[in-house]
C-alpha cells in the first residue's frame, strides 16, 4: 500500500499537474456545458471532479489573491483632514459567543457604540434561526437599547453573520431581525453595494470620515480560498487625549492591513483594538470555533488554500504586530478566534486585555 502524500509541496506539484490527459476532454466538456455521456460523468466524479473543482478553486483563489494586492499596492492613502474627536466613548458588545450574565449568545457579532451624542450599531448578528425578535433585539431590549437610538449603522461586511442571516446577505441587504426593521432614520454605511427598504445606504469604499471623531478605514478586499473575494471595512474613533480606537468585524484583512491602515489615514496613535482578528486556531479536536468538534475553521475560514492551514505561528505574528504599537486596551472577538487565541492575548496584553462579552460595558 501508498504512503499517503502529506508533503504540501508534493500536493501542489499534483494540483498544478492535474487534469490527467485522459481527462481532458471530459473537463474541456464540463466547461463548455456539454452534455456528458453516464461514462463520463462516473469518471468525473469518481476519479476527477474533486481534485478538478480544488484547481479551479485554486486558480480563482490564486487570481483573487494578486487582484487584491494589486489594489492594495495601488491605493493612494492620504492622511484624513478635520475627522474632530469624541470625549467619551463606550462599546456594547450586544451579540457575541460569549456572554456576563443571561443575555442569548450566537456566533455572530453586533456591537452598540456611543461617541459622545452619537448612536452606531456595528453589524447585526447572526439570527441562525431567523427569529423575530432576533437574540440582536432581546438582547437589545435587556439592555435598554431601543433601533430607535441609532444614528447610524456600520456593516462591516456581507457575510450572514454580520448582517442578520444568510437570507439577508443572499439579497445584498440586512436586517436587526428574522424581520427588516423601519430604518427610515437611519444611514447606513456598507463596504459594498447593499440595500435596504428604508434605510439609507451609503456605499464605502475609500476611507471617509462619517461622523465627528469617527471614520471608516475604507473597503479592504481580502481573497477566501472556497468563499471568493471578501470586502470589509474597520471602524476607527478618535478619542481625545487617548488615541485611535479600532473596532473590527471579522478582520479578514489581516491584523496588518488594519494597522498599517490606520497609521496611514491618522498622526495620532492606536489606542487599542476591539473586535474579531479571525485567529480560529484551536488545539484538536478544538475549543468554541469548531462544527461537529472539528477545528475546520483554520483550514476553510482564511485567506490561504487549505492545505495550508493557520497554525500558532498566524497568532503569534497577530501579537507582535500589535504589541509593537503598543495598545492600552485589546479586546478580541470569540466569535472567530478559538480559545487558544483568546489566552495567547489574554497572557501577552495583561491589563490591556478586557474579555469581550455580550452584556460587559467597556468604557473608554
Amino acid at each position: 500500500m501508498k504512503k499517503p502524500i502529506t508533503d504540501k509541496k508534493k500536493i501542489k506539484e499534483l494540483l498544478e499537474e492535474f487534469p490527467l490527459n485522459q481527462d481532458k476532454e471530459i473537463i474541456s466538456k464540463f466547461i463548455a456545458g456539454e452534455k456528458l455521456s453516464q461514462r463520463e460523468i462516473l469518471r468525473a466524479f469518481h476519479m476527477s471532479f474533486p481534485l478538478f473543482t480544488l484547481v479551479l478553486l485554486n486558480k480563482r483563489f490564486e487570481m483573487n489573491k494578486q487582484l487584491a494586492e494589486n489594489e492594495w499596492s495601488r491605493a493612494n492613502i492620504e492622511k484624513l483632514d478635520e475627522v474632530g474627536t469624541v470625549k467619551n466613548l463606550k462599546i456594547v458588545p450586544l451579540i457575541d459567543f460569549h456572554a456576563e450574565g443571561n443575555f442569548s449568545t450566537e456566533e455572530g457579532v453586533s456591537y452598540y457604540i456611543k461617541a459622545d451624542d452619537i448612536s452606531l450599531l456595528f453589524d447585526t448578528g447572526l439570527n441562525s434561526k431567523d427569529e423575530h425578535p432576533s437574540p440582536l433585539l432581546k438582547n437589545m431590549e435587556a439592555l435598554g437599547i431601543s433601533p430607535e437610538d441609532f444614528n447610524y449603522i456600520f456593516i462591516s461586511h456581507l457575510h450572514g453573520d454580520h448582517v442578520g442571516g444568510a437570507k439577508w446577505s443572499r439579497n445584498r441587504t440586512f436586517s436587526l431581525s428574522g424581520t427588516q426593521q423601519n430604518l427610515s432614520h437611519v444611514d447606513v454605511f456598507t463596504p459594498v453595494s447593499m440595500n435596504h427598504p428604508t434605510a439609507t445606504v451609503n456605499q464605502v469604499n475609500d476611507p471617509a470620515v462619517i461622523a465627528n471623531g469617527i471614520a471608516s478605514i475604507g473597503s479592504i478586499q481580502s481573497p477566501m480560498f472556497f468563499f471568493g473575494p471578501t470586502f470589509e471595512q474597520a471602524l476607527a474613533i478618535n478619542v481625545e487625549g487617548k488615541g485611535i480606537v479600532v473596532i473590527v468585524g471579522c478582520g479578514h484583512q489581516g491584523i496588518q492591513k488594519i494597522i498599517d491602515r490606520v497609521e496611514a489615514l491618522f498622526d495620532t496613535p492606536i489606542y487599542g483594538i476591539i473586535g474579531g482578528l479571525h485567529l480560529p486556531i484551536p488545539k484538536f479536536p478544538g475549543e468554541d470555533i469548531t462544527w461537529s468538534g472539528l477545528p475546520i475553521y483554520k483550514f476553510i475560514m482564511t485567506r490561504r488554500p487549505p492545505w495550508e492551514p493557520w497554525h500558532k505561528d498566524d497568532i503569534n505574528f497577530a501579537l507582535d504586530y500589535l504589541k509593537s504599537r503598543n495598545p492600552k486596551l485589546v479586546s478580541l472577538s470569540p466569535h472567530d478566534s478559538s480559545m487558544e487565541s483568546l489566552q495567547a492575548f489574554k497572557e501577552t496584553f495583561k491589563e490591556a486585555y478586557i474579555d469581550l462579552k455580550v452584556g460587559k460595558i467597556i468604557k473608554i
